[in-house]
């Protein structure tokens, strides 16, 4: 049973906002010469190089190390998946900057409503047409760009969308009776094997000139897929999961501040205010996700 204000579950959900508003930070800080292959191998090697401390720590991570078998398509989707969809939110990052990427990468909750009802057969209801609407209006205002380059941009940041998208649909179809913390370890061993692969097949591998680069890779790595996400997972053990949609708001808010104190960049108005409709839209989509469509007609 939840406590009346658990103090400690919303403490938690501070940290994943912030830590993944931090990850998104050390994207940006990257020399933006470096290689996109390049930048995401050490992103996710770094990582994969935490996951092993995690699975030697964690006695539940060892056990699960006789089920890798039942993690095979798992596997390979996601490290696929997140290979594409990483590439292109780096490329977002450096061409139109971490506030706006957030807001478009909420968009990842509109996909993922769209892939469940054409391939899961889940129906709207007015709540979450509500929410669509608003999230594309919001969508609308973020996206539209004058400048050719800034528009690639942003299509990069709603293509990165996508294909997170996919990976959480993929997770609610195939998932439902694995670990979600060896997927995420065994996601970035896959992706870096596979970027790996690329790289030494393409020939585009290239040592960053500066070793603080390195560092920010690996720091966005760890401080995105596993703090953020451990974070998140202690967050819901303690309040309601419809609670925790005040990470959206919460996320976005620490990168606009991040980015306005650290690089001193920030979107005009009018951006701002389509990224609080996209945000305000996914919290529609989020509260009403999973109600009925004939209870809302009450």
């Amino acid at each position: 049973m939840h406590q009346k204000f658990p103090l400690v579950g919303y403490l938690f959900l501070v940290g994943t906002a912030f830590f993944t508003a931090l990850s998104y930070a050390f994207g940006r800080a990257l020399d933006p010469d470096i290689d996109l292959g390049t930048a995401t191998f050490f992103w996710f090697f770094g990582a994969f190089v935490c996951s092993i401390f995690v699975v030697l720590a964690v006695p539940v991570q060892r056990a699960e190390i006789k089920r890798l078998r039942s993690y095979t398509k798992m596997f390979i989707y996601t490290s696929v998946l997140t290979s594409i969809g990483a590439a292109l939110w780096i490329l977002s990052i450096r061409t139109i900057g971490i506030p706006l990427t957030s807001f478009l990468m909420k968009a990842q909750t509109l996909f993922s409503l769209f892939l469940g009802m054409i391939f899961l057969g889940e129906r709207l209801n007015k709540g979450e047409t509500v929410g669509i609407v608003i999230t594309i209006i919001g969508g609308v205002i973020v996206a539209y760009q004058s400048d050719f380059g800034l528009l690639i941009g942003t299509l990069t940041a709603i293509g990165a969308a996508f294909f997170y998208s996919c990976i959480s649909f993929i997770v609610k179809k195939i998932g439902s009776d694995l670990n979600m913390l060896t997927v995420a370890n065994l996601r970035a061993l896959g992706v870096s094997i596979v970027v790996f692969i690329f790289l030494i097949a393409t020939g585009s591998f290239q040592m960053p000139a500066h070793y603080i680069d390195i560092v920010f890779m690996a720091l966005g790595g760890i401080t995105g897929a596993y703090i953020a996400k451990a974070s998140q997972f202690q967050a819901i053990k303690l309040i309601d999961v419809s609670r925790t949609t005040a990470v959206m708001p919460m996320e976005s808010l620490f990168v606009v501040l991040l980015s306005y104190f650290i690089f001193h960049e920030i979107p005009s108005v009018i951006k701002l205010l389509g990224g609080a409709l996209i945000i305000t839209g996914v919290i529609f989509l989020v509260l009403f996700r999973g109600k009925k469509p004939e209870v809302m007609d009450k």
